[in-house]
């Protein structure tokens, strides 16, 4: 079969004017640069009149090259393509042809050969086209990558930038060029962060942007954090220039991009007024959540669901610098039967409100692992949308409102310790022995529906340290002052907390448990600050409570270890979480049961 080239294509994309979908051929390939998701190729092309080594592969088009299916000799059809002018030291600059999608038309394997003779392509060949305009051919704009930028009322946006037509693809950007100008759509804008050190202090955000070609992270310090900040704001389209460009951190970003932005005080910002609908929306790449349980830890993902169930939200603080923190968790489902929770941080979490069980979608969400239970986390970077103008939003909207809400799921975020159990399975203390939970060195997690049977109030409640990080339990001095042995500090204060001891029976056989002071406030139903003062004050009222929660029933989330004692081995066992019964939900489990093992239809 004989395929034919776009003859005179690359002469004219290479003199900047536009060619709709040429024919070229692959010649030959290079990694030029980075590793993984990041990793960047440079292709030799050919029209069959010339050849030229400067074709940029997009990253999202890695695969085809790497799996093979794009090959030297193989024939494509460049659908879709930018250019941009970089900086060729000594050389003046340099016009590079970036390929943002294309179409094999013939595999390299059944062309087998190059086709034609083409000749190299030389920055010399174009200064010669544009000595003889009678053969220039005619050159049309890019719509891609041409915009005339029109002056806004930003006073950010200076008379010098206006002077420049031609926007940069993000694709394109790198430290090697001082002059371009950006085009692009704020995905996510993170809150103003502080920090303190010997060095002195400052204040930064930091936002994604995406083109039509990529995305890349930009950050503003201090001047440029106060300037910009409150212009910014997330899904709008600016035009940016002037920015210092270094190589990303990889720590902290998760875009499939090099290289990082910085705004310098020369750093120039206009909201963009017209064709704002050209620049894209944010790119998802969306994983089914049935899926999410075989992604390693740390991986970080683009997820959509329906927010089934909102727990309430919950304080708690950071060991490492003892700041007060609020996360809520949220249980998100989707149609491929699977559900997994995602934890929600600071504002996000507070403001929260899944009373109408929206759709939810979050690119970058990092997965999380522990003791087998797999969940996602929103970092600072995640991009969150309730009920995205989506067509995976609507389908999803659908099919929850339409008989999904009711489908028996697959709970990942569920699963624990040394048993498999698929959805969130409940146990008996019988199954948990049989299946030797807290026997290994971790120990073990499992949920059981369970009645408490018998409280021990003595010692329940006692003084603990006033500092927020520790809960050291203090020794009375018996002068007014309370000492910490671990802070090695006197205090006139202090806290109550719990620390409950209690029996819980099923119909399998009963086990003592450990309640720490968040779970035995749920069993309660009191704070520890309200139990600690009827502890001093009222008596009566405080053994009530332990009296008046005798034989309630609860959805317990275990932790068990076998623990050592003088030489003695025994099973400990702490309640992480206690929840009151849902009955529709137990219901539907003894239904489930009682099918599987009868075979009967309830």
């Amino acid at each position: 079969m004989v395929h034919k080239l776009s003859e005179g294509s690359l002469e004219i994309i290479m003199n900047g004017g536009h060619y709709d979908k040429p024919i070229m051929q692959v010649l030959g390939s290079k990694k030029i640069q980075g590793s993984g998701a990041n990793e960047r190729f440079r292709l030799l092309v050919s029209d069959g009149k010339h050849s030229h080594s400067f074709a940029m592969l997009a990253t999202q088009l890695n695969d085809k090259l790497i799996t093979g299916e794009l090959s030297d000799y193989s024939v494509v059809q460049i659908d879709r393509f930018v250019t941009s002018l970089l900086k060729n030291t000594g050389k003046g600059e340099k016009r590079v042809m970036i390929i943002l999608d294309l179409t094999i038309v013939a595999p390299g394997t059944q062309v087998g050969k190059k086709l034609g003779n083409p000749q190299t392509w030389t920055e010399d060949s174009a200064a010669a086209a544009a000595a003889q305009p009678a053969m220039q051919p005619v050159s049309r704009p890019n719509p891609v990558t041409t915009f005339n930028i029109k002056p806004t009322p930003n006073p950010a946006l200076d008379s010098s930038i206006l002077s420049s037509q031609m926007t940069h693809p993000i694709a394109s950007l790198s430290p090697y060029q001082n002059k371009w100008v950006i085009k692009a759509r704020v995905m996510s804008k993170s809150p103003i962060r502080t920090w303190s050190n010997a060095k002195g202090e400052g204040k930064l955000f930091s936002m994604d942007l995406c083109d039509e070609s990529g995305e890349i992270r930009a950050t503003a310090f201090k001047n440029e954090c106060d300037k910009f900040y409150d212009i910014i704001q997330v899904d709008k389209v600016y035009y940016i220039s002037r920015c210092q460009l270094k190589t990303a951190n990889k720590q902290f970003t998760n875009l499939k991009n090099d290289y990082e932005m910085s705004f310098t005080a020369d750093t120039v910002v206009a909201e963009c007024m017209d064709e704002a609908s050209s620049v894209p929306s944010i790119k998802y790449e969306f994983v089914p959540i049935n899926e999410i349980a075989n992604k390693s830890p740390d991986t970080l993902l683009d997820i959509i669901g329906v927010c089934k169930s909102v727990a309430d939200i919950q304080e708690l603080t950071q060991r490492s610098t003892g700041r007060l923190l609020k996360k809520r968790e949220i249980t998100l489902v989707d149609s491929s039967g699977g559900a997994v929770v995602l934890t929600l941080w600071g504002s996000e979490a507070e403001k929260f409100d899944g009373s109408t069980n929206p759709v939810i979608a979050a690119k970058g969400a990092r997965l999380t692992e522990f003791n087998g239970s797999k969940s996602l986390s929103c970092l600072a970077s995640t991009m969150l949308r309730l009920n995205p103008d989506l067509p995976e939003a609507h389908k999803l909207r659908g099919w929850y409102d339409n008989g999904g809400a009711n489908m028996d799921i697959v709970n990942i975020s569920a699963r624990s310790g040394a048993y498999g159990g698929g959805s969130n399975e409940w146990i008996t203390f019988a199954e948990a022995e049989a299946r030797q939970l807290g026997a290994g060195d971790k120990g073990d997690y499992y949920s059981l529906l369970g009645v408490l049977t018998f409280t021990f109030s003595d010692n329940a409640v006692y003084k603990a340290c006033p500092q927020e990080q520790c809960n050291k339990k203090l020794v009375d001095q018996e002068n007014g002052l309370y000492r910490c042995e671990k802070c090695n500090r006197e205090y006139p204060n202090f806290k109550y907390r719990l620390l409950l001891g209690a029996n819980v029976s099923d119909p399998t056989g009963d086990q003592r448990i450990t309640a720490f002071n968040e779970a035995a406030e749920a069993i309660l139903g009191k704070t520890s600050a309200e139990i600690g003062q009827m502890f001093e004050y009222d008596k009566a009222a405080y053994s009530q409570i332990f009296e008046e929660v005798k034989f309630k029933t609860f959805v317990f989330k275990f932790r068990t270890k076998m623990e050592t004692y003088s030489d003695e081995a025994r099973l400990k066992t702490t309640v992480m979480s206690a929840q009151p019964v849902d009955y529709k939900d137990a219901n539907a489990r003894l239904i489930k049961s009682i099918k599987a093992l009868s075979g009967v239809e309830v």
